[in-house]
C-alpha cells in the first residue's frame, strides 16, 4: 500500500495534529526544545520533539479536508501513535460562540465522505477521557462539530450544530478504527454574525491552543515527578 508518510526521525506514541504545514511547525518551535523535523513527504510538515515538561511528542500536519487527514491519521498509527488531539479552526453556526472561543468537539457529526465511510452505523466518537481532559486542559466549551466536504453544505447542518470543518470526523474516525485514542479542540475563526479573527490573531490562537491542549495526552504514569 502506497505511504504518503516518510518520517526521517523517530514518532512519539502522542501527536498534536493540525491542518496547516507551517503551523505544525510554529506550534512544534513554541513547544518543543529543539523539534526536529520527523516528514516532509507530500507537504505533510511533521516534526519531534520534547516538551519543557518532558513529553514526547509528535505535531503533524493534516493537509485540507477529510481524505488527507484519514490517510495521516492511519499512517501515524502504522507508526505507534496511540494517542492524538487535533486542534484546529472552525466556522460557528451557534451565535454564543464569538471568534476566538474554543470548541471541543464533545460530539461529531460525519456529513463530510471520508467521515462517513470510515466511522459506520456507529458514527464518530472521540475517546470520552481525552475529551473531558481538553475542556479541562483549555478551558473550551464542549459542543458538536459537523465535518463538510464543502462550505456550500453548512446551510444544511442540523440546529444541534455548533460549529463546521472540514477534517474532524474523518480524523477521528480513522484514529478510532486505527485503535488511536483522538479528541479535537478547535478556534471559531468566523462567528455565526460572519465576524473573523484576522490571519495572524488566528496563528496565535492555535500556537496557544496547541499548548494547553498537550496536556490532556500526559496520563498519570506520563506526569513529571510521577
Amino acid at each position: 500500500m502506497r505511504s504518503y508518510l516518510e518520517p526521517t526521525a523517530p514518532i512519539a506514541s502522542q501527536a498534536i495534529l493540525t491542518d496547516d504545514p507551517k503551523g505544525a511547525m510554529d506550534l512544534a518551535t513554541a513547544l518543543c526544545d529543539s523539534p526536529r523535523m520527523s516528514n516532509l513527504s507530500h507537504g505533510l510538515w511533521g516534526y519531534g520533539g520534547t516538551t519543557q515538561d518532558g513529553l514526547e511528542v509528535t505535531i503533524q500536519a493534516l493537509g485540507i479536508g477529510g481524505p488527507s487527514a484519514a490517510a495521516v491519521v492511519s499512517e501515524l498509527a502504522g507508526l505507534g501513535v496511540r494517542k492524538a488531539i487535533r486542534i484546529g479552526s472552525c466556522i460557528a453556526l451557534d451565535p454564543a460562540l464569538e471568534p476566538g472561543a474554543i470548541l471541543i468537539g464533545a460530539r461529531i457529526e460525519r456529513c463530510d465522505g471520508a467521515g462517513m465511510a470510515l466511522s459506520g452505523a456507529a458514527g464518530v466518537v472521540p475517546d470520552a477521557e481525552m475529551t473531558a481532559a481538553l475542556a479541562r486542559a483549555t478551558g473550551g466549551v464542549l459542543g458538536t462539530v459537523s465535518s463538510v466536504d464543502l462550505a456550500t453544505q453548512a446551510p444544511t447542518l442540523s440546529e444541534s450544530a455548533s460549529a463546521w470543518d472540514h477534517s474532524s470526523a474523518a480524523a477521528i474516525a480513522a484514529g478510532a478504527q486505527a485503535g488511536i485514542e483522538t479528541a479535537c479542540a478547535l478556534i471559531v475563526a468566523e462567528a455565526a454574525s460572519g465576524e473573523q479573527l484576522g490571519r495572524e490573531q488566528l496563528d496565535e490562537a492555535l500556537i496557544a491552543l496547541g499548548m494547553r491542549a498537550v496536556e490532556a495526552l500526559v496520563v498519570p504514569d506520563q506526569a513529571p515527578g510521577a
